[in-house]
């Protein structure tokens, strides 16, 4: 038993002194049994491909074209208005909405307006939204400036995101997130849509509001 408790000590004291204690710095390289998880067999960027002659094409590239059909994430099917915000063939933003407003498609605005918008710039669009009693400024959309923008520059930010900035460990990320994978195209341009109705309620002429009166209150009595 003697024997047993003393070669059982000299190897507790050969592992720790091998190993090392929990959250202990060395200099020396760790003791790996098992490689495959920082060895993996992998091909790096412009290099032959080792598995070519099997798997591959039969011409020795490492980096694969795009799968035939396929679509990488983030890219731009098409160069519409309606799907970028800009003039076809230009770097202009459109003027106008390309899609059809109409009572619904405000309603529709209104609806991914509140889930989306409201907890930063407020049922109202003054900027006024719950994030504001955690000390977050939020964009003010009554503003002029943002009153002059074209609806192609509002669908973009709604996509996109606004305000590209890095954190303390240098991961870049936007202030406003882009809502691209989270809202459909067409449900970005109602919000635009949306926008524009509350720009209007606050910044709309006497004289104007009272000339489509009665065109108002039809739509609120068709709802």
């Amino acid at each position: 038993m003697r024997y047993f408790i003393t070669g059982f000590a000299a190897i507790v004291c050969l592992v720790i002194a091998t190993a090392g204690f929990q959250d202990s710095l060395t200099r020396n390289r760790p003791i790996e049994i098992f490689r495959d998880m920082d060895d993996q067999a992998r091909v790096r960027p412009q290099s032959a491909n080792l598995f070519d002659e099997v798997l591959g094409a039969g011409d020795g590239r490492g980096s694969r074209l795009p799968v035939a059909g396929t679509v990488s994430r983030g890219a731009t099917i098409d160069d519409s208005p309606v799907t970028t915000g800009r003039a076809e063939g230009s770097d202009d933003w459109v003027e106008l909405n390309p899609l059809e407003v109409s009572a619904e498609t405000l309603k529709r605005g209104q609806g991914r307006y509140d889930i989306y918008c409201t907890p930063c710039h407020g049922k109202a669009g003054d900027g006024n939204g719950i994030v504001t009693q955690y000390s977050l400024t939020t964009a003010d959309l009554h503003q002029h400036r943002l009153v002059q923008l074209p609806d192609g520059y509002l669908f973009d930010v709604i996509s996109n995101g606004f305000n590209a900035t890095t954190n303390e460990v240098g991961i870049a990320y936007s202030r406003m997130p882009g809502y691209k994978t989270k809202i459909s195209q067409e449900d970005r341009w109602a919000i635009v849509s949306y926008i524009r109705a509350l720009q209007y309620s606050q910044l709309g002429k006497l004289d104007e509001v009272e000339s489509g009166r009665a065109e108002l209150q039809k739509i609120i009595e068709g709802q």
